[in-house]
């Protein structure tokens, strides 16, 4: 009789990760009313990941403010920028390998970019100095934001070794190795500090 051959698995087992984030302020700063649910926490596995997927996404100028004003997307998305304010809207970044330049445009009118680098892009509008938006962009599809009491899951988990990460648009980023067990949740508690930030300069590079 034959002997029987068995294919490889192509499938990994799963897990979740779930814990609780603290954001500390620095001398002079304080929490506000939900700047908790703006950090994010995300893991990016050393094998098995499921694909990343791009997806479109939309941040408004509106009343002089980017809402949101952060957000996590995959890598190789594209976010649209609508203006719903009677004034005029320059939105841009210089943030290295990720800049670009929507030029000016009035009430609903809308500009679009599509981000084809990881990592923090930091985004101003020119005309209006106190305008600003963080986007981190990702090569995973596992990520979160807490809720409001710093609580998080990430769930479907590839099993083995990977990275931890947990970003907050007013703090510097943690980093650190995980292990992921099929059987079971993993389950932390971690702490970013919020510090001082200093004032940002305009398209050209210089103070408003």
């Amino acid at each position: 009789m034959p002997a029987t051959v068995r294919a490889p698995a192509t499938a990994f087992e799963v897990g979740t990760l779930r814990g609780q984030l603290q954001l500390v302020a620095a001398a002079g700063q304080d929490i506000g009313a939900g700047e908790m649910r703006q950090a994010v926490v995300y893991y990016v596995a050393d094998q098995g990941a499921a694909p990343v997927r791009p997806g479109r996404y939309r941040i408004y100028t509106h009343n002089k403010q980017f809402e949101p004003e952060s957000m996590v997307i995959p890598l190789g998305s594209t976010i649209s920028f609508p203006n719903q304010d009677e004034i005029l809207h320059n939105v841009f970044s210089v943030t290295p390998k990720s800049s670009f330049d929507l030029g000016i445009y009035g009430e609903g009118k809308s500009a679009e970019y599509t981000f084809k680098q990881t990592g923090l892009v930091l985004i101003n509008c020119n005309v209006h100095h106190a305008m600003q938006a963080n986007v981190l962009v990702i090569d995973s599809p596992y990520f979160s934001s807490p809720g409001d009491d710093g609580g998080f899951e990430l769930k479907n988990l590839p099993a083995g070794t990977g990275t931890l990460m947990v970003w907050h648009p007013r703090a510097a980023s943690e980093a650190t190795v995980q292990r992921i067990p099929a059987a079971g949740p993993v389950v932390l508690r971690l702490s970013l500090t919020k510090p001082r930030i200093s004032d940002h300069l305009n398209k050209e590079r210089k103070p408003y």
